[in-house]
């Protein structure tokens, strides 16, 4: 993501210039949407959010600030307004990935297809699967995650590096299973 861009669309959709929101979009909208995944855990209602966060920041774009964190300003609106679904459904929901209609649990983000997001949700835990998703998809800098979650810089990246550790051994861990079953199948065969 480029910063001087986003902030540079940001001033021009204050002067009124709608295609300025296409840039925005087009610079926030992966990572808005790996922000929320985590916080409603499902991937359709994910998408209505996100795109509901670009409709609100439309709205509000008199109430920013230029020179200050387009990003954070952004992402705080996408925060709200996922907080927002959740209690507007009065309780928090439950998504199982592995009952999901993706085929081979495969799912889309943007232009990105990763067969270990359902992997990733199984053996992470939130926090580690919000910060996976921010580094690897968001493209964000562990300062800026920690920054924005709370959190202190090297607890986030103490996490990272675990919640990788975590991904490979289950990666490993299913293609030792994949070999296996493969192997018991070739032997049924002969």
């Amino acid at each position: 993501m480029d910063e001087a861009k986003l902030e540079k669309a940001m001033i021009a959709l204050q002067k009124g210039d709608g295609n300025a929101l296409a840039t925005i979009y087009e610079q926030m909208s992966k990572g808005v949407f790996t922000f929320i995944l985590p916080v409603l855990h499902d991937y359709q209602l994910t998408e209505d959010v996100m795109q509901d966060t670009f409709v609100k920041a439309y709205k509000a774009i008199d109430s920013y600030e230029p020179g200050t964190n387009a990003r954070n300003w952004i992402l705080t609106i996408a925060r709200n307004a996922a907080v927002s679904e959740l209690k507007k459904r009065n309780h928090e929901i439950s998504y199982d990935f592995s009952q999901d209609n993706h085929p081979d649990g495969v799912y889309f983000l943007g232009d990105i297809d990763s067969p270990t997001i359902a992997l990733a949700n199984k053996v992470l835990s939130e926090d580690e699967f919000n910060i996976v998703m921010m580094c690897a998809i968001g493209e964000y800098k562990h300062k800026e995650i920690a920054k924005f979650l709370h959190l202190p810089l090297g607890t986030v990246t103490w996490k990272y590096a675990n919640a990788l550790k975590k991904i490979k051994k289950a990666l490993q861990e299913q293609e030792k299973e994949q070999y296996e079953r493969e192997a018991e199948r070739a032997k049924q065969l002969n």
